[in-house]
This record gives C-alpha cells, sequence and structure tokens, in this order.
C-alpha cells in the first residue's frame, strides 16, 4: 500500500476528530450561554436579597454587608469564605449567585440596586465602625 492510497483515510478521521471537537465545542458553548441566561435572571433577585438582609442588624446582615462589600471593593474588603457558613441556607444560595454573576456580569453589580453607590458606603462605613470585628 502506497502513501498516497492512506491519505484519504487519514485526512477522514482528522476531519471526524475536527468535527467531533467542534461539536464538543459547540455544546459547550452552549451550556455557557444558558448558564449566563440563568444568572442574568436570577443575578438581581439573589442581590437585592443579600442588599435587603445586609440592611439590618443580625450576625446574618454583617456577613452579607461582607460579601457584598467584597464584591464592590475585593481589594479593601477580601471575601473570607467562611463567611458563608455564617449564612442560612437561602442566603448561601443567594451569595453564591451573586459572586457568580459578578464574575460574569459587565458592570458593576451595585449599579443594578436602587441608588446601590450610597447603599455600598452605608455598608462600608457599617463594617468600618466595628472596627475589624469578624
Amino acid at each position: 500500500m502506497t502513501t498516497d492510497s492512506r491519505m484519504p483515510k487519514v485526512s477522514q478521521r482528522l476531519n471526524e476528530r475536527s468535527r467531533l471537537a467542534l461539536e464538543r465545542h459547540a455544546s459547550e458553548e452552549a451550556a455557557v450561554e444558558q448558564r449566563l441566561s440563568t444568572l442574568d435572571q436570577s443575578g438581581p433577585t439573589a442581590l437585592e436579597r443579600l442588599a435587603e438582609v445586609a440592611q439590618g442588624y443580625s450576625g446574618q446582615c454583617h456577613h452579607c454587608r461582607r460579601i457584598l462589600l467584597a464584591l464592590y471593593n475585593g481589594p479593601e474588603w477580601p471575601l473570607e469564605l467562611t463567611r458563608l457558613r455564617c449564612l442560612d441556607r437561602d442566603l448561601q444560595r443567594a451569595a453564591l449567585t451573586v459572586i457568580e454573576w459578578s464574575a460574569y456580569s459587565g458592570h458593576e453589580l451595585h449599579e443594578s440596586l436602587d441608588d446601590g453607590e450610597a447603599l455600598m458606603r452605608r455598608f462600608w462605613h457599617a463594617e468600618s465602625d466595628k472596627g475589624g470585628e469578624s
């Protein structure tokens, strides 16, 4: 058998692998697009929930404020993941949704809240007054 007679088979295998790789890539992209669409729908509600709780005075409020501040200005307010353990399951899900949404969103999340900039400044002030208390 000559090299020329094997070429179509090699080419067919490469084409098949390329086709499968493209199909897999398209499927993965579709899944990502679906997840982003879901986040765009659930993210604002989750953000509003965290912001609502953060305006209170309980221990969960404190942790919600710190999570939101970490998303607002991570260098000044690093996210301590153990804060998630201090939240009930509903707030944990909301926090994780907001964290994931912020990773993919093309804008600052506080811009999605009514008067979000002023709200974040209030959270900043409230948490700064705690004197580094965790």
